[in-house]
């Protein structure tokens, strides 16, 4: 009779410490099935390549929209900040006016448009240093230089000079957790055309000159759209 007893005692006090185990529960999400994932971000190196959708000019001798490709490096500064530099070359033509011509005959074909640029940029994540379901956006804002190389100056005395660039826009950072990973940016960048003197003036008898008034270097604002593969360095 003592035996049945103590078994039922013993059984009772093991059914009471295991009832509390049994009604936990889990607050929040396993991190494995968490929509959001933190990053370990610090030095990534890649490539780029895009298009690059450029603005009209008014006197129209501005590049043609073109390919452009280029190499960048991203650093985490802390979170949510990221500072990038960007280096990247387009090649493209533009179209050659004469300026003694009259207007309705002046175009004389295209000659070279092929430019080099750079630019330093600052990055906000819009989710700080993590992901939300596998993606990271950002926005981001920076400034630069761009400049024509190997071109020549054309028939109307014009060739692309040297700019300072302001660029802008969104980014998209799809995270992979591996050291190579795919990010997709639709941006802005705004620069200057500058025009030769004598497109003020003109010897043509309709006596209209490419540009008679305004300023002789009007800023244009050009579309970057552009897939980028980069690679995490020195961890």
């Amino acid at each position: 009779m003592i035996r049945m007893r103590h078994a039922t005692v013993t059984g009772a006090l093991l059914c009471a410490a295991l009832s509390p185990l049994g009604a936990q529960t889990v607050i929040g999400r396993e991190p494995e099935r968490s929509v959001i994932r933190d990053l370990e971000d610090g030095q990534r190196f890649g490539v780029f390549a895009g298009w690059l959708k450029t603005g009209a000019d008014p006197v129209g001798v501005g590049g043609k929209s073109a390919p452009m490709a280029g190499i960048r490096y991203d650093l985490i500064m802390a979170s949510p900040g990221y500072f990038t530099l960007r280096a990247f070359g387009v090649k493209s033509t533009h179209d050659v006016l004469d300026p003694n011509q009259p207007a309705a005959t002046r175009l004389r074909g295209t000659a070279s448009n092929n430019q080099l640029g750079a630019d330093a940029t600052i990055q906000i994540a819009l989710t700080g240093e993590r992901s939300w379901r596998g993606v990271q956006p950002l926005v981001t804002f920076g400034m630069g230089i761009i400049g024509g190389v190997f071109n020549h100056f054309d028939a109307g005395g014009y060739a692309p000079g040297v700019s300072a660039l302001y660029s802008y826009g969104f980014a998209l950072r799809f995270p992979t957790g591996a050291g190579g990973e795919f990010r997709a940016d639709a941006g802005w960048m705004a620069f200057q055309v500058r025009y030769p003197n004598r497109f003020k003036t003109t010897t043509a008898a309709d006596n209209l000159a490419l540009r008679a008034e305004g300023t002789m270097t009007p800023m244009t604002r050009n579309t970057a759209l552009t897939i980028s593969w980069t690679k995490g360095v020195f961890r």
